[in-house]
């Protein structure tokens, strides 16, 4: 099964249970991904956060509920999700336009609800309009860093804080680079790895701006240490300015992968910047390196 079947299989399981418990563990179970990495890869190539899909898909049942018959709006609220009529009610207006009320007997425009989706290659192309680039694979060794570490949304959910909390983590570690002793060469790292169940948000992703070391000795004060460990990587080339990372994160995970023949590995991926790395210029570039099988 690839990525895309794994995608669809998630919204057919959510389509079949909209009136039950839907927690990211169980949809992401049958989807067969890991908890962090798929919510990832839903949020890039559905558009939507997966409870903001939820959301919609449940407000769009309901609306037809009401439009067909004669239910208590409390228990369609109820069945929803929500849990009271005032809560259902503004999500409901926020989303239609108008209250459940208004949309009693065929009031309601059923047209303008959230249908079910169905995730193909042709819906991924024109969600990320013909952008291609393609990587390269490489078999990594282990790597040792060390940096500063700090916790972010990552860019992919529509919470992201990523904008303000991984500059200001550069801005911190760069003037103390130098204190890191064992360090391999003048190239720096951005590692991005799962923070486990300690997490504040869904989409909460750890960082470490740091670099490549041969030995994990002396760490500076208030800095911390990871190992990559060696396996093999899609590396992509970001061209252009970091406003436009954005874009190719999506487009890695919610256009390239789901139509690869590869699958994740479970291990940090991470951004190598070296001499051609120019902030915030065009003529920058810089590799970005995701964990394959």
């Amino acid at each position: 099964m690839n990525h895309l079947q794994q995608i669809q299989q998630a919204i057919d399981f959510i389509e079949d249970n909209l009136d039950g418990d839907l927690s990211a563990d169980s949809i992401a179970s049958v989807a067969g991904f890991s908890k962090w990495h798929f919510q990832m890869i839903f949020s890039s190539a559905v558009g939507d956060s997966l409870k903001e899909y939820i959301r919609k898909r449940r407000l769009s049942l309901a609306l037809l509920t009401l439009s067909k018959t004669d239910k208590r709006i409390i228990d369609i609220a109820l069945e929803a999700g929500f849990e009271s009529q005032e809560s259902f009610s503004r999500a409901f207006k926020a989303m239609f336009g108008r209250n459940p009320g208004e949309c009693r007997e065929g009031q309601g425009r059923v047209a303008l609800s959230h249908h079910k989706l169905r995730v193909t290659r042709d819906y991924l192309d024109h969600l990320y309009k013909g952008v291609n680039m393609q990587p390269v694979f490489k078999t990594v060794a282990e790597k040792k860093v060390i940096g500063l570490q700090a916790r972010f949304i990552s860019t992919l959910s529509p919470d992201h804080n990523n904008e303000k909390i991984i500059p200001a983590l550069w801005n911190q570690y760069l003037p103390r680079g130098s204190e890191i002793k064992s360090r391999m060469g003048q190239s720096e790292l951005g590692v991005c790895f799962d923070p486990g169940h300690a997490k504040s948000h869904p989409d909460e992703c750890l960082y470490i701006a740091g670099t490549e070391v041969s030995q994990i000795e002396q760490i500076p004060d208030g800095m911390t240490s990871l190992i990559i460990p060696a396996g093999r990587y899609a590396v992509f080339t970001h061209k252009g300015s970091l406003s436009k990372l954005p874009m190719t994160m999506k487009y890695i995970y919610g256009s390239w992968l789901p139509k690869a023949e590869v699958k994740l590995r479970e291990a940090p991926d991470f951004e190598l910047y070296d001499l051609r790395f120019k902030p915030d210029s065009e003529d920058s570039e810089f590799d970005i390196y995701i964990p394959v099988t």
